[in-house]
Formats: C-alpha cells, sequence, structure tokens
C-alpha cells in the first residue's frame, strides 16, 4: 500500500492515490537514478580509465486513469499539474515517506478512449527523495570535557581553543547529504568554530557575535550558504570562513561533531538540521 500526493507552488495538495475521481496503475522512477560514468580510453591499452561519475536527472512518469465525471476530475488536475511549473511529489509506502521536486514536462490525454488514461510525466533535476520531516538535533554548548582532539596544520593561528561537547549528528538516508547548522548566541560569541571529529573538517568564522544573532550555514548541494541575522539585518558571511574551512557533508549513520570559540563557546546554542536523501523508496 502506498501514498501519491502532488502539491503545487501555492502550497495546494491532491491525492492522487485513495481518491474516487482517480486509479493509479503505474508508477515509473522510484528505483534509484542511473549513473553517467565518465572514462577515458588510452591508445593501446585495453579498457577505460574511470574519470567521474554523476547521478542523472530523475523522470517520474504517473500514468493513471480518471474516473467518472471524466471532464471535472480533469480539469481538476490541471489546477496542480500545469505544464513547465513547479510541482512537489510526496510518496509514502510502509518504510519510507519522501518527496522529490520537479516540473511538469508533459502531460498525455486519451480524450476519446473509453475510460480516459493520463500520463504525467515530472522531470526532476536533483535526482534524490528528500525525508518529509526535517530533524533537527540541538546541542548546547557546555563547560569543556576533553582537550580538542586533533591538530589543525599551520598557517591557520588560532587564540586558545575552548571546546564544547561532542554530539552525534544522524544521517538516516542512504547517500552523503548536506546539512542546515544553525548558532544562536544568547552572549558574546569570538569566532564560533565547528568540528567533524570522524574526519578531522571545519569550519571557522571570523566574525564577533552579540546576544541575539543568529548565524545559519547551509552545506546543502546547490544551497550553500553563510548568513548572519542581527536585529533584522541579514548579511552574508561566506567571506569570512576561515582557510581551509569545509562544508560539511553528513555520511549515511552518525557524524561526530563539537564546537569551540576564541571566547565565548558558552554562548553557543547550535542546531543541526537533516533532510535525510535517498536514492530511490
Amino acid at each position: 500500500m502506498y501514498t501519491l500526493i502532488v502539491q503545487n507552488k501555492y502550497g495546494q495538495q491532491l491525492e492522487l492515490t485513495h481518491n474516487p475521481a482517480y486509479t493509479v496503475y503505474n508508477i515509473e522512477g522510484l528505483d534509484p537514478p542511473d549513473a553517467q560514468i565518465n572514462t577515458t580510453h588510452n591508445a593501446g591499452y585495453d579498457g577505460s580509465v574511470f574519470n567521474s561519475a554523476y547521478e542523472k536527472e530523475r523522470t517520474i512518469v504517473i500514468t493513471m486513469t480518471i474516473e467518472s465525471p471524466a471532464e471535472t476530475n480533469r480539469i481538476a488536475l490541471y489546477r496542480y499539474l500545469k505544464t513547465k511549473f513547479p510541482v512537489r511529489v510526496f510518496y509514502k509506502n510502509g518504510t519510507r515517506d519522501v518527496f522529490i521536486d520537479g516540473f511538469v514536462q508533459a502531460m498525455q490525454i486519451g480524450f476519446f478512449q473509453r475510460k480516459q488514461v493520463i500520463q504525467i510525466t515530472i522531470f526532476c533535476p536533483h535526482s534524490n527523495f528528500s525525508g518529509t520531516v526535517s530533524t533537527a538535533q540541538d546541542f548546547f554548548t557546555a563547560q569543556p570535557l576533553f582537550e580538542f582532539p586533533f591538530e589543525i596544520e599551520e598557517p591557520i593561528a588560532f587564540s586558545e581553543i575552548v571546546t564544547g561537547l561532542e554530539k552525534s549528528i544522524i544521517n538516516a538516508g542512504d547517500v552523503d547529504t548536506g546539512v542546515m547548522i544553525t548558532i544562536d548566541a544568547i552572549g558574546e560569541v569570538t569566532n564560533p568554530k565547528i568540528y567533524n571529529v570522524d574526519n578531522s573538517t571545519f569550519m571557522i568564522l571570523s566574525v564577533s557575535m552579540v546576544a541575539g544573532d543568529t548565524i545559519t550555514i547551509n552545506t546543502r548541494q546547490g544551497e550553500k550558504s553563510i548568513t548572519m541575522r542581527r536585529a533584522g539585518v541579514e548579511t552574508n558571511l561566506i567571506g569570512s570562513m576561515q582557510r581551509n574551512s569545509s562544508w560539511f557533508s553528513l555520511v549515511p549513520g552518525d557524524n561526530i561533531f563539537t564546537t569551540a570559540a576564541d571566547d565565548g563557546v558558552e554562548n553557543m546554542m547550535v542546531t543541526f538540521a537533516v533532510v535525510d536523501q535517498y536514492q530511490g523508496v
């Protein structure tokens, strides 16, 4: 048993399953996407050399019949599925509850069939499904529990580093994904730092925060940004990233992070918001 819902750009939703107006009998494009494998052939050698690989775009094709009254029910679809316009597709089965964003590429209708059959093609530029709920995982920086676990190469110069708590951030999806990190200041903070303990990567911002400031870091593919909101004014902080800082990516499973600052680490409240990503359902 599954549920299929479409949502238009205005946020209006229409369930296509469990709906007496429509009978869905096939959905293509729910399996993992195809990959593009790029190789180089060298003269005089068998086979080829691998260069790179990436997932191709996803195309979802929904085939269904329109029940009586056919004209009324067919025209109702146009409100939610407009050619060239964006659409969000929600799919839920016994184990996964996901969505994917795309554009209505085509809508083919058998107007003169005994029972009208409609085929809707949705092109999805980003191939992975997202979990419907963004999982917020908080940790509130407290007094240090340990010495910092790894060294940072020169020429990055730190003043005294005060470390915070370790926190396991869970990526429950089956592919690597970016993360939304929010730093709320309840007092003065100088040069906030976030470390991935697992792979020794870090992000350090050269900025001073005061009570009420909020820094938002988005490391998701195609959405990367760093902003700070102070007294209602938003400022771009990408230029404040210190040298060798990384855009974090979460591997499936546990990802261990900790926080620090040159001063005021106890005034940092940090939230990780994770949207799990899935190759298929």
